[in-house]
């Protein structure tokens, strides 16, 4: 049975948001604050594992230098995080785990390293200023002491505005925050999106949703729910895969890019990219290669208990940069599909509302819609 039903289903809300992960709820959060009349509806919990299968990497040191706004818009975000956490656990009442600490990747011998030097050197000249380096690996030693590093390990790309929080317990303080800023989270599956009276109707597994705005927050289900504007979504499912080792004591502050201990004490193993459609199923192979890697870098780990494996599909679009846009006709409609979730928590709920109900995008984040990939919105 459906949980958290609301007792009016009728009644239209401001915004209706579909998807309830951490780019929705943080949508939602933003918005609620504002004082809109906000409904988020989210699929039952195996429906949005690319928030349940999350690292919790707050990360912005390896964007990609072909799109210098969104390495900036990573940053932007990065630097509102502190205070939206406090926000957050003071409204929710729940404490969300979190290191501002910076961030490192390791990096396997001399040409490894002069790639990340040149790919730092480039960063910092497209975004004008850039909190990071490549370290010695003397220095990253005095960063990770507890660390007995692999002798391949000659060093690290640092940058002091990365760090790692919860993802589960971001997720839990958004929504518990919600109903205390009067937003109704509603745990039901959409079946279907429409337009219906100069707004859009919203059917569901529980009934029907009507809202003068809409925002598509349903990562790779967008594109069934964008049709009605836009036949061929370009976001497409990137399947990531990691190795979760035994809980261990606590030797890593700083999150490491591939090898992250977590707040509990366990390390999580992966790196991957595949494009492989909508399969999901772990590819020993793949975890072996990540799983590999990991003990190059910290040798340690090949005595350590594997407890178990699994994997995700992220939500990528096409060219790997976020997606905030109007559809095409439907200027009330707003769609958000972005791979960087986390890190881009802060952004969505600092950032985007004033968009949802119909303002400017933040400069930063213009180049960000679907008139890149030639649609007329």
């Amino acid at each position: 049975m459906d949980k958290k039903t609301p007792s009016r289903k009728s009644g239209e809300r401001d915004v209706v948001i579909v998807g309830g992960g951490i780019s929705g709820a943080a949508l939602a959060f933003g918005l609620a604050g504002k004082g809109c009349k906000v409904t988020v509806l989210d699929a039952p919990t195996r429906t949005n594992m690319a928030s349940r299968t999350n690292v919790g990497l707050i990360w912005c040191q390896s964007k990609f230098l072909h799109l210098p706004e969104y390495a900036r818009w990573g940053f932007m975000s990065s630097r509102l995080f502190p205070e939206l956490v406090r926000e957050l656990e003071e409204i929710s009442g729940l404490h969300v785990p979190v290191n501002f600490t910076g961030g490192l990747i390791p990096v396997l011998g001399a040409e490894d390293f002069q790639k990340r030097a040149d790919y730092i050197v480039k960063l910092r000249e497209a975004l004008g200023e850039y909190r990071g380096a490549v370290i010695e690996r003397g220095e990253l030693e005095k960063k990770l002491p507890k660390i007995p590093f692999g002798p391949e390990v000659c060093g690290a790309a640092w940058c002091e505005e990365d760090g790692v929080i919860d993802p589960l317990a971001l997720l839990r303080a958004y929504r518990a925050a919600l109903p205390r800023l009067g937003a109704e989270y509603v745990e039901t599956l959409v079946l279907d999106v429409t337009p219906h009276a100069g707004g859009y109707r919203v059917a569901t597994r529980n009934g029907d949703y009507f809202c003068r705005r809409l925002v598509l927050a349903a990562g790779l289900a967008n594109r069934r729910f964008a049709r009605f504007a836009v036949p061929d979504l370009p976001v497409y499912p990137d399947k990531g895969q990691v190795l979760l080792v035994e809980r261990l004591p606590m030797v890593m502050p700083i999150p490491v890019l591939g090898a992250t201990q977590t707040f509990g004490g366990t390390v999580i193993i992966g790196f991957k990219h595949e494009r492989v459609g909508h399969d999901s199923g772990v590819v020993p192979a793949s975890v072996a290669t990540e799983g590999r890697w990991a003990m190059r870098v910290w040798p340690e780990l090949a005595k350590k208990r594997l407890i178990r494996t699994w994997s995700g599909l992220r939500v990528m679009p096409e060219d790997n940069m976020a997606i905030y846009s109007r559809l095409p006709g439907h200027p009330q409609v707003s769609l958000i599909n972005t791979h960087s979730a986390v890190t881009m928590a802060a952004a969505h709920s600092r950032l985007l509302p004033d968009f949802i109900l119909g303002g400017e995008l933040p400069e930063t984040a213009r180049g960000m819609t679907l008139k890149r990939f030639g649609f007329a919105c």
